[in-house]
């Protein structure tokens, strides 16, 4: 007691429930997507770094020709472009819904223990705009930022392996041969064992699992290529329940 002020020091006790997962959400890092695994379905979230990048580096050529870069005008209209705050944006978006999804499923989050740094390997690809696109993707951030999230809600995440997590078949362990599409990466493979056509980004969801310990019964993949549901109109969505429920209605419709 202090003159006519009474103090009271009250001590609340909280019995804190050991985090025990009882399940995996595998994540997948790539240059335009995240793919994800939440009750055995694979998910693909489309993040369109690969179009903020190459916005902005045609932009930014469009701006600085013919004029110096420390010119006031110049970097106010390259700070206008907002190439990072954009990048940020959907980082901090992607993160929360996973570890929310996580923590309500009571599951560990699986990543792939990328290095802090673009690998050293990378500098040699020839292709110069596939080259700013993998500098400018930052999948260590991304990576950062579903782990800072995690630690918030107390999430458990499981970083792994990173190597071979698409070309190798998770039901065989043999090597997924993958023929020339046209593209950057071909995206569907076939198992030289089980002939079975593996999409890049869900097998090594399957794959991430794995290596984590999970021991579910991996589906066996068919003659036929399965490319998961790629989802653009997710930025808002409260959760992943809801995304993959939205588009599940909106196949049953169509």
């Amino acid at each position: 007691m202090k003159g006519n002020v009474v103090e009271f020091y009250v001590i609340f006790k909280r019995d804190v429930k050991p985090y025990e997962p009882k399940g995996f959400i595998p994540v997948d890092l790539n240059e335009n997507s995240v793919s994800v695994l939440v009750d055995g379905k694979p998910t693909l979230l489309e993040t369109n770094t690969k179009r903020i990048t190459l916005g902005y580096e045609y932009r930014r050529k469009l701006t600085t020709t013919g004029k110096p870069t420390k010119d006031r005008e110049v970097r106010r209209k390259l700070k206008r472009l907002r190439e990072r705050d954009k990048k940020v944006d959907v980082r901090r978006k992607l993160a929360k819904l996973i570890v929310k999804e996580a923590f309500e499923s009571w599951s560990a989050i699986v990543l792939e223990d990328l290095p802090g740094r673009t690998p050293e390997h990378m500098k040699d690809v020839k292709d110069k705009q596939l080259r700013l696109r993998i500098y400018r993707s930052a999948f260590s951030s991304m990576k950062k930022a579903i782990v800072e999230k995690a630690r918030e809600f107390a999430v458990p995440v499981l970083l792994v392996n990173p190597s071979h997590t698409s070309t190798v078949c998770p039901v065989h362990g043999t090597k997924i041969v993958y023929r020339p599409d046209g593209g950057d990466a071909p995206r569907v493979g076939v198992c030289e064992r089980g002939k079975e056509r593996w999409h890049r980004d869900v097998v090594a969801l399957y794959n991430l699992a794995k290596r984590a310990g999970d021991v579910s019964p991996v589906p066996l993949g068919s003659k036929e290529s399965h490319d998961p549901p790629t989802l653009s109109g997710w930025l808002r969505a409260k959760s992943l329940h809801s995304i993959m429920n939205e588009h599940k209605m909106i196949e049953m419709k169509v």
